[in-house]
């Protein structure tokens, strides 16, 4: 039973630093930009495209792959940002729409241009394997979670330690208050889209040569994602990360007591029961006027 548990957890880890960088990159714009991108699956998706793309029709090399997709999704937040989303700015209800057209425009773009079949990407860290006592996983799987902690790790450093970390706290705290003090909002606004746009492909270029690529593969993690935010607290980064981990972990031990037909759910049961118990999550703070 220790075993089990044990290829469990890791299991969830795995599944949860694919939660948590999704749900970082929704965090950051929301925090910033008070947008929330359903799209942002979609962004996912390209991550897995690009990593593909690169990987086989550029250069043959993994890291190299994901580092160009990586720098394409930063190039295609921008311009989402400034040709969507930035015009939409105050407007909930057209934002919403367009982040659902977006969904439609991206994945047909997808179909276009590499077809509407599942692609299969093998890289060497698939085929190489851990030993950890009497269990075995790929050195993809213990990848995943490394690259996730790492990142984490830099993002916080990031927005604690230097000036444009703190101008991007400063302006998800009061727009109108970073513009007295001359922060270039703007700029803040861009280049926190982009990243959070960085972290979406991330999550895609790692997950696509563990399973197929396909043109609907970012609509799980995104409900996932959006999931771990409302557990951890909407506009919090350590509550993201939190809370997607503890999503992950809890569906994968849940399979040893629960049908795997009833892993998906559990996502949904926690989002309701966070909704009615504690509607601002774990880390978030209750704002003036909530009841």
């Amino acid at each position: 039973m220790g075993e089990v548990l044990l290829e469990q957890l890791i299991n969830g880890l795995m599944m949860g630093s694919v939660y948590v960088l999704v749900a970082l990159g929704m965090v950051l714009i929301y925090g910033v930009m008070h947008v929330v991108n359903f799209a942002h699956g979609v962004l996912f998706t390209l991550g897995g495209y690009l990593g593909y793309f690169f990987y086989h029709r550029v250069f043959d090399s993994y890291p190299l792959a994901i580092v160009l997709a990586v720098l394409s999704l930063a190039v295609i937040g921008v311009l989402l940002e400034r040709g969507v989303f930035r015009p939409l700015t105050g407007n909930l209800r057209n934002q919403v729409i367009a982040s659902l057209g977006l969904i439609l425009f991206l994945e047909n773009l997808v179909v276009a241009l590499w077809g509407p079949n599942a692609l299969q990407w093998k890289v060497a860290t698939t085929e190489h394997w851990v030993q950890l006592g009497e269990l075995r996983f790929s050195l993809h799987h213990l990848g995943i979670i490394v690259v996730t902690l790492l990142l984490v790790t830099a993002l916080g450093l990031f927005l604690k330690y230097t000036r444009f970390g703190t101008a991007i706290r400063a302006t998800s705290q009061s727009q109108e208050a970073a513009i007295v003090v001359g922060i270039p909002v703007r700029t803040v606004q861009w280049s926190s889209f982009a990243l959070g746009c960085m972290l979406a492909g991330v999550g895609g270029a790692l997950v696509g040569p563990l399973f197929l690529v396909f043109p609907q593969m970012g609509d799980v993690p995104l409900i996932k994602g959006l999931a771990g935010i409302l557990l951890g607290g909407m506009g919090s980064v350590p509550g993201a990360v939190i809370g997607g981990m503890i999503l992950g972990v809890t569906e994968s031990v849940s399979t040893l007591f629960l049908p795997t037909d009833y892993r998906d759910s559990i996502a949904f049961m926690m989002m309701v029961a966070i909704l009615l118990l504690r509607p601002q999550g774990l880390f978030g703070q209750r704002m003036r006027g909530e009841d």
